[in-house]
């Protein structure tokens, strides 16, 4: 009875360890497997998201450094056009306070006491021109069109017309100050030829103030027909600078 237990679980025993193997064999290869497959995806998971991200990284990076770009050249056309804008703006001062002292030239603050400061006032036109021909100078980096030359071009020519009909008189009025001051030197013992002198001086005066008048108001038509349409070019270019400014903008 005891050999036959004994055979039984020897039989058990047997069976239990080939359903074992059979098992491992057939199932445990296939496990690890299916583990080694799956720690493979997820590294396999790993790698293309982080390949990702970096390509991420690096478009972004590019978009970055192509917005500052486009940004610098932006701001770069804004500067040029800013530029030009405030040399227009000079140039127009410029020309208009040349134009309009020429115009408003004074004679009666000048006598006897007082008329060698006419060659300061010479002088004073003399700078105007400067800072003027200055003005056009750094405008011409701007506009260099022929429609804009040609214009400049002819009414710098008649604002020196002007230029030469008053410097003209501010001469004639200095050679009639500068006799009748030697003359009165001469007669200063002389009340009757002083008073000749003087009155000789006003009729002087008043024939030189004439000529000019005459002169001037016939030269300022043509400044002024020119500058008018120098006015309508200068704000035209204002007007194409404002459109392209805010075509930036946007």
């Amino acid at each position: 009875m005891n050999e036959l237990k004994h055979y039984i679980l020897e039989f058990i025993i047997v069976v239990i360890s080939l359903s074992t193997f059979y098992i491992l064999k057939n199932y445990w290869p296939k496990y690890f497997e299916s583990k080694g497959a799956n720690q493979a995806t997820k590294e396999d998971i790993g790698e293309i998201t982080k390949i990702v991200e970096n390509i991420k990284s690096d478009l972004s990076q590019q978009n970055e450094l192509l917005k500052a770009q486009l940004s610098m050249t932006n701001q770069h056309k804004l500067d040029i056009k800013s530029a030009e804008r405030e040399a227009i703006f000079d140039f127009n001062k410029q020309k208009s306070v040349w134009i309009y002292s020429l115009l408003r030239f004074s004679f009666y603050k000048y006598n006897l006491e007082n008329f060698k400061e006419i060659g300061q006032t010479v002088l004073d036109y003399q700078k105007r021109q400067y800072e003027y021909d200055l003005a056009a100078a750094h405008l011409a980096l701007f506009m260099y069109d022929n429609e804009f030359m040609e214009l400049k071009s002819k009414l710098i020519i008649e604002v020196i017309e002007l230029d030469k009909i008053v410097s003209g008189t501010t001469y004639d009025l200095y050679h009639s100050f500068m006799k009748a001051e030697i003359n009165l030197n001469i007669e200063k013992d002389n009340i009757v030829e002083q008073s000749r002198i003087r009155y000789n001086l006003n009729e002087e005066l008043l024939t030189i103030v004439e000529k000019h008048k005459e002169k001037a108001i016939n030269q300022f038509e043509s400044v002024n027909n020119l500058d008018i349409q120098m006015r309508e070019l200068l704000f035209s270019r204002l007007k194409i600078l404002e459109t392209t400014t805010t075509a930036n903008h946007c």
